[in-house]
């Protein structure tokens, strides 16, 4: 609402090449200010950090102008809140590619906090705040190297962000495996939020796709690869996003069953490559979506 926070505690991180020192803490005055003197103005950046309902806000990192000896940081805070009945889904997209024996799955999901509080997740959810599901059967996931070193957890079905969700958007990339040994194969995972367009994209090398609740829609040439093209609009939470899968190819021998590995123990980082391919693929939406709320 715009007001000042008083009694907020604040940290000072001063900011330079070789990383970030806690440098001053205090608390805001009841006009939400705090001051601190005596720095560096010319070889150090600087930030806030506040906390307000146990969870911590960050400014942007900050120099002083040349000759100026007064340098402003602001931070905007929320109220926090233990309902995630504002998180949901505006855009998720699913990319799969059947290759001998292994389904190699990448997903992307813009994830929207619609409210005007931060959600923090709360006792009821053991600190996890977004929850992400995988299907049965699933190896190898792979998530970026800074979301594994801070903000990811293990959890039922799947895995789990543990970090506060601010209002506004957060995108999410990561990429699993499916073993299967027939030419035919159902890929069965929850929709755990409501989610207002779904995208299923398939590498088109033969291999034949249907699900329940997806309406076909004209195959997209991306990088001269083609990919068949299924979608859902509005989807609920609670309900299941299954894909039959028909005409798989196989190995000439495949290797004796092996028990799956427990994905998030397997937490290799996704290479910039295959990070370059999901972002490549979903450009072309998130730049329709973006344009839309121009």
């Amino acid at each position: 609402g715009g007001l000042p926070v008083a009694q907020a505690p604040v940290v000072l991180w001063a900011v330079d090449a070789e990383g970030e020192e806690d440098l001053f803490r205090g608390t805001t005055d009841d006009e939400g200010l705090v001051r601190f003197g005596d720095l560096d103005t010319v070889a150090q950046s600087y930030r806030l950090e506040v906390e307000h309902q146990g969870v911590s806000y960050l400014s942007e990192v900050m120099a002083f102008a040349e000759g100026e000896a007064l340098l402003s940081l602001f931070v905007a805070v929320y109220d926090s809140t233990a309902s995630d009945e504002d998180i949901n889904i505006e855009r998720a997209h699913v990319i799969l590619e059947a290759r001998s024996g292994t389904l190699s799955l990448q997903e992307l999901q813009i994830f929207v906090n619609a409210g005007a509080t931060t959600y923090s997740g709360g006792d009821a959810t053991g600190g996890h705040t977004l929850r992400f599901s995988l299907p049965d059967g699933a190896t190898q996931l792979r998530l970026p190297e800074d979301l594994i070193a801070c903000c990811i957890a293990q959890a039922e079905g799947g895995f789990a962000y543990t970090m506060p969700m601010v209002p506004g958007q957060k995108e999410f990339f990561f990429s699993y495996e499916l073993p299967y040994r027939s030419d035919s194969y159902t890929v069965s995972k929850k929709i755990l939020y409501p989610v207002g367009s779904l995208d299923v994209l398939v590498a088109d090398t033969g291999v034949e796709v249907t699900g329940p609740g997806l309406t076909v829609g004209a195959p997209l040439t991306i990088r001269d690869q083609t990919y068949l093209h299924l979608t859902a609009q509005d989807v609920a939470a609670g309900a299941d996003l299954t894909l039959q899968l028909g005409r798989l190819p196989l190995e000439a021998r495949l290797p004796p069953a092996q028990a799956p590995t427990s994905p998030i123990l397997v937490r290799a980082v996704i290479g910039l490559g295959t990070l370059a391919t999901l972002l490549v693929l979903a450009y072309p939406f998130v730049k329709q979506r973006r344009g839309a709320q121009t």
